[in-house]
């Protein structure tokens, strides 16, 4: 889902008249639906293959095949559109009017890169029998770190500039996004 993101947030700003008028409506709603169908049709496959039926060859090539896909095709492609769409807001001629746009793409990949990757080639290593110090439950935390920085980031950079403290969950969302 952070790879989609990232390539729609990325194609909204490079090209915002295309995304306006000729991107489908729904689209976001029907890639959504077919990556959490894809989440559900990889777990459970892999629910059946490691726990139900164990058999260790075959879990074990899921596992891998899962964090390869994770590890050398979504997260690439995530970090390219996020490294373009920082370029882009970085050499743009309006830098006050991207200045919030900036913080939060430049915040989440920076602890996406801290927090996700380093977990997933732990993981990786692991499946393909390279030991290293490696708990679930560090694996865990940090999951649930990368997972809750996302809501904090746009709260904080939303409420920045706004010196009082009784500025609301709403307004600090929409002056985040509003970019």
């Amino acid at each position: 889902l952070l790879t989609t993101i990232s390539i729609e947030r990325c194609l909204s700003v490079l090209s915002p008249i295309w995304c306006r008028s000729h991107r489908p409506k729904h689209l976001s709603a029907i890639i959504s639906g077919l990556l959490w169908g894809l989440s559900l049709l990889l777990n459970t496959l892999g629910y059946i293959l490691c726990t139900v039926r164990p058999s260790a060859r075959s879990c074990r090539l899921l596992l891998i095949s899962i964090g390869a896909l994770d590890f050398l095709f979504c997260t690439p492609l995530m970090l390219l559109f996020s490294l373009t769409l920082f370029l882009r807001v970085k050499c743009s001629s309006q830098h006050l009017r991207t200045g919030r746009l900036f913080t939060v793409i430049m915040l989440t990949v920076l602890f996406f890169l801290i927090f996700a990757v380093p977990l997933s080639v732990l993981i990786l290593f692991d499946f393909l029998g390279y030991k290293f110090l490696y708990s679930p439950e560090i694996g865990f935390v940090l999951s649930c770190v990368n997972s809750s920085l996302n809501p904090i980031i746009y709260f904080l950079v939303g409420s920045y500039r706004d010196r009082r403290i009784k500025c609301t969950l709403r307004l600090a969302f929409q002056r985040a996004f509003e970019d």
